[in-house]
């Protein structure tokens, strides 16, 4: 079980470059409750410019994780023609899921695959869904009982939009009963991860904030990381 409240990160594998992303890390054990590992890609059609902009920067991902829950995070076009390859990805870097945010917008047919595999590989399922979400959709999912179920605040990563957000939270949070709730997109700010915990969210995952001070200095990446994990407690 992922601890409660928690706190998770994003970040592409091996970025911004092999030295610094092995150090930090190893040290993100310390802070962090659990980790998304990004799959690089081609086409990161979800995410915001910054994280965009680091998915075309990686040469040769570096596929070390913490000793925390690690989720792999890529897209499920990516892999569509051969999901296998994903999943065998995921076991051999010793993930616990594979989180494909795409998988429910673009190929919902495409759902029972994606469970099948899962349960070939001893994976958790873990399920992405928008702002906007059907709510029989979200009440099917956490019928799959999956670790978690993401709730994308906003249309991309790292872009705030004038969206009542937390209203979001409580509606899934009634629908999904104890499901584990992870919020995420544009978290960058102590008293934001800690509104999303109020209002029902399990817990946060920050991305684009900490990659934007990640690129300037580790140090200064993992105290904002820091700063979070004491405003959520």
């Amino acid at each position: 079980m992922l601890r409660r409240p928690g706190l998770g990160v994003y970040l592409v594998a091996g970025w911004p470059n092999r030295e610094i992303y092995g150090r930090v890390v190893k040290e993100l054990g310390g802070v962090v409750d659990f980790y998304e590992l990004g799959v690089p890609t081609r086409n990161p059609k979800y995410d915001g410019p910054y994280i965009r902009k680091a998915h075309r920067e990686v040469e040769t991902p570096t596929w070390l994780r913490p000793e925390v829950p690690t989720y792999a995070m890529a897209y499920w076009e990516d892999y569509r023609a051969n999901p296998t390859k994903l999943f065998n990805l995921a076991a051999e870097v010793g993930a616990r899921g594979v989180l494909t945010p795409d998988l429910l917008i673009d190929f919902h047919e495409d759902f029972d695959t994606y469970i099948k595999l899962c349960r070939e590989f001893g994976l958790a399922p873990v399920f992405f869904v928008p702002g906007k979400f059907p709510h029989k959709l979200v009440e099917r999912l956490a019928a799959a009982e999956p670790d978690f179920i993401y709730l994308g605040l906003y249309a991309a990563t790292g872009i705030e939009l004038p969206v009542y957000v937390e209203r979001n939270v409580r509606i899934i949070r009634q629908l999904v009963g104890d499901v584990y709730i992870v919020a995420g997109f544009a978290v960058d700010a102590p008293a934001k991860a800690a509104r999303l915990v109020e209002a029902g969210a399990d817990g946060v995952v920050v991305g684009t904030a900490f990659m934007r001070r990640l690129q300037k200095s580790p140090e200064e990446a993992l105290a904002f990381l820091r700063e979070i994990k004491v405003a959520l407690r």
